[in-house]
């Protein structure tokens, strides 16, 4: 095959359904099942690798090396996407666990202070997280529904009190936003992956696996979502149906099949 049409090729299987990827993550709305992506991007990168030795001039070898650098980068943030699966410290029906923590803006907060409202706990990996940001724009929608049931946001994420500020700044986030970079609330909840870690030079920073809990107004737990892929996330309608029937008086919370972990609180 001419090498020409190889980048050709290479250039619409990597960058057509990575696209579509994009499109889709920003709705929180990624395809259960990934092998048709997969199988385009490698062989959208098998494409671009074997252009040069099809007589592909430079310019258009180069872009199918880059075609192929796409589609390799895409099979490894997938391939290493898992998130190792782990208990949290609480349980459906126990108690919320409380602490004491700075927010964004150097304020104290208190969780227990939230004590008569249905409180939303998310962990989340960092603000440069393409997955978590649109996760968290998506939960920004939804704020006044939420606050309709008297549902207050709470985040937690492994990012600096700054970063978390430009976040809120750059995408229009409401909600108490606490930075956990000693993940001291994470290690609380036992929710530390230490198989992921932050994009920053030189260091390997173990993050928050991306969590969920809700609590009603008592502080007892109604229900847990914890994602076992960090590119997946529950979809948000879905979830705010669960939270309403989860806070519902006469609707019993869904079951957490999960082995539950008994703490002692520090």
């Amino acid at each position: 095959m001419n090498g020409s049409l190889l980048v050709m090729l290479a250039v619409a299987l990597v960058f057509g359904p990575g696209i579509r990827w994009l499109q889709l993550m920003s709705r929180v709305r990624l395809p259960c099942d990934a092998r048709a992506y997969v199988a385009a991007n490698a062989l959208g990168a098998a494409c671009g690798l074997a252009a040069p030795f099809a007589g592909a001039g430079t310019l258009t070898s180069i872009g199918g090396v880059i075609a192929a650098l796409g589609g390799l980068l895409f099979l490894g943030l997938l391939a290493a996407s898992g998130q190792r699966s782990t208990p949290p410290a609480v349980r459906v029906g126990g108690p919320l666990l409380d602490f004491v923590a700075a927010d964004d803006a150097g304020h104290p907060f208190d969780l227990a202070s939230l004590r008569g409202h249905a409180v939303l706990l998310k962990f989340f990996r960092g603000h440069w997280c393409p997955y978590c940001v649109a996760e968290l724009r998506r939960w920004e929608e939804m704020r006044p529904a939420l606050e309709t049931l008297g549902v207050r946001i709470v985040t937690v994420c492994a990012d600096s009190a700054a970063a978390i500020r430009a976040g809120r700044a750059k995408h229009g986030l409401h909600a108490t936003m606490l930075p956990d970079p000693d993940l001291a609330i994470t290690d609380r909840y036992h929710l530390r992956n230490p198989r992921n870690f932050a994009p920053k030079p030189g260091l390997v920073i173990p993050l928050p696996i991306p969590t969920t809990v809700l609590a009603d107004a008592a502080g007892t737990v109604r229900w847990i979502d914890q994602a076992t892929d960090y590119m997946r996330r529950s979809d948000p309608q879905r979830v705010l149906g669960t939270i309403r029937a989860a806070l519902a008086p006469a609707t019993k919370a869904p079951r957490d099949t999960r082995t539950p972990v008994d703490v002692t609180p520090a």
